[in-house]
């Protein structure tokens, strides 16, 4: 990559073409989110774009991080609240429902960014940095509980993690792409499949 995070986001110039990026996004699909709107979205020069970041895949992929670690934090917390396993199924339910209903350009972001890490090794090591800080949250929360014996698990901490992320990532495309489709049903059959791997302990 032509410049490195630090200086990317050093600027609130370099802040405002993030977030023009995030909104154009949200309304033209990453396809149609070109430099020339971000830039007057964002009040800046087309060159100043290309000088704090180089190329459109690395503005998409700081868009996707400055997202994720809001995501994060937000998980992090509600996983700090959760006491027992009905705990964790509720918070992967309103996570879901949250994805699909609200931040369907997060997806096609991310779903853009598996595409381009295909070709794009960097892009490939920054998405997994991603998506492995949210597993590494999860699956040690699962560990805490576990340890307190107020929860037992079908697998490794790190693999129901991988499941269970997974799922949701793969239910919220499966929803984006069927916006008609009645989520309920097949909502409360995945909670009832996550209920398999994540039980509650004697001490819930």
């Amino acid at each position: 990559m032509a410049n490195d995070a630090t200086k990317t986001l050093a600027t609130d110039k370099a802040l405002r073409i993030v977030d023009a990026m995030r909104s154009s996004v949200s309304r033209r699909g990453v396809a149609g989110s070109t430099f020339d709107h971000v830039a007057r979205e964002a009040g800046v020069s087309r060159g100043l774009l290309h000088y704090y970041f180089g190329s459109k895949e690395r503005l998409l992929v700081e868009v996707a991080k400055r997202d994720s670690e809001v995501r994060l934090e937000a998980m992090s917390g509600e996983l700090a609240r959760a006491a027992n396993a009905e705990d964790l199924g509720m918070l992967w339910v309103r996570s879901l429902y949250a994805t699909v209903r609200h931040e369907p350009a997060f997806v096609s972001l991310l779903l853009e960014l598996y595409t381009l890490a295909q070709r794009m090794p960097e892009i490939a090591d920054e998405l997994s940095a991603m998506t492995q800080a949210m597993t590494d949250a999860f699956a040690q929360r699962l560990q805490t509980l576990v340890d307190d014996g107020r929860i037992t698990i079908g697998a490794a901490p790190e693999v129901v993690a991988d499941v269970v992320i997974g799922f949701g990532h793969g239910l919220a495309l499966r929803f984006m792409s069927n916006p008609e489709a009645d989520m309920e049903p097949v909502v409360e059959a995945a909670k009832r499949a996550v209920g398999a791997l994540v039980r509650n302990g004697p001490k819930a």
